[in-house]
């Protein structure tokens, strides 16, 4: 019969596997990339599941022609669509505000298509 451990080492290993989900959790949400901007977004909007579930993935430029808005934004299309105050939103559009190149700050918000 195996004996439970009990002591210093479960303790410690508790709290290493505390900290080490908080920080891939942290990691997930940190808006160093385009992606992460837009987790964050669903997130801000009231939505974790949908954030940590949600898929982002770059949309080619020729689909990008209807969105008004900026064209040096990156658009993301996330696969678990969440509502926002006005609409259903599936696609963001994600701009880099500050940074050099390894520290990138991006902001992600909802595309609006052209009329």
């Amino acid at each position: 019969m195996k004996e439970k451990k009990t002591g210093w080492f479960t303790k410690q290993s508790k709290w290493l596997w505390g900290g080490l989900i908080v920080l891939a959790l942290v990691g997930t949400f940190t808006p160093f990339v385009p992606s992460n901007a837009v987790r964050l977004n669903i997130l801000q909007q009231g939505h974790p599941v949908a954030a940590l579930l949600s898929g982002p993935w770059k949309m080619p430029q020729s689909t990008v022609k209807n969105y008004a808005g900026n064209r040096k934004a990156q658009y993301y299309q996330v696969s678990a669509r969440f509502s926002n105050d006005s609409s259903d939103v599936h696609v963001l559009a994600v701009d880099k505000v500050s940074g050099f190149h390894i520290l990138n700050r991006y902001v992600a918000k909802p595309a609006v298509p052209k009329k």
